[in-house]
This record gives structure tokens, sequence and C-alpha cells, in this order.
């Protein structure tokens, strides 16, 4: 098993791939709404589930556009650091606030 998959063929057979960078906005995004953690981890959770079982069949294939399901720890890695994503929310606010009263 590759760590880094750069090649198209080589997503969902390595730990980390391009999809892997989707995850932490996703982390970002539900702390802006304020979704609490228990419940966003769930989602991410399930959801990750869910792709590992549908990309089992032709159909899922074809819609995720894959040759198979992702390899366990792509799924754990994007759950990783979907929860990276969350810590990074007061930063976000602090350099917003930066940019709109031109100190940076």
């Amino acid at each position: 098993m590759k760590i880094l998959a750069i090649r198209k063929c080589d997503q969902n057979r390595a730990v980390i791939d391009p999809w892997t960078a989707v995850h932490p906005s996703k982390g970002l995004a539900l702390g802006l709404m304020n979704v609490p953690l228990r419940w966003a981890l769930t989602a991410v959770i399930a959801y990750e589930l869910f792709e590992q079982v549908f990309e089992r069949y032709e159909s899922g294939q074809k819609l995720f556009k894959t040759s198979g399901p992702e390899v366990p720890p792509n799924a754990l890695m994007d759950t990783v650091v979907f929860v990276a994503g969350r810590p990074f929310l007061p930063l976000l606010f602090v350099f917003v606030g930066r940019v709109f009263s031109h100190e940076v």
C-alpha cells in the first residue's frame, strides 16, 4: 500500500489521496455552522462506512469513478483530517478579522 496517491489509478489504494485534502475543509465548515463535534464526527464516520459498502458495487464504482473501495487506512486518515480541520476555526476568524481591518 502506498502512503501518497499521485495518480488517479492509485486513488483509494493509498493512505492519502487527493480527496483527503477536502476533509479538513468539511470539518472547518461544520465548525463554522456550530455543528457539535459529536454530530459532525458521527456524520463523517457514517459517510465513510457508506462509501466503504457502496464502492464495492459496480454502481458505486461508477458514481465515485473508482475501481473499488478505499483502503481502511484512507478512510481513517479522512476522518482524522476532518477532525483536525476544526481547530483552525479560531485561526480563520483571526485572519479574516485582520484582512478586514487592513492589518495583514
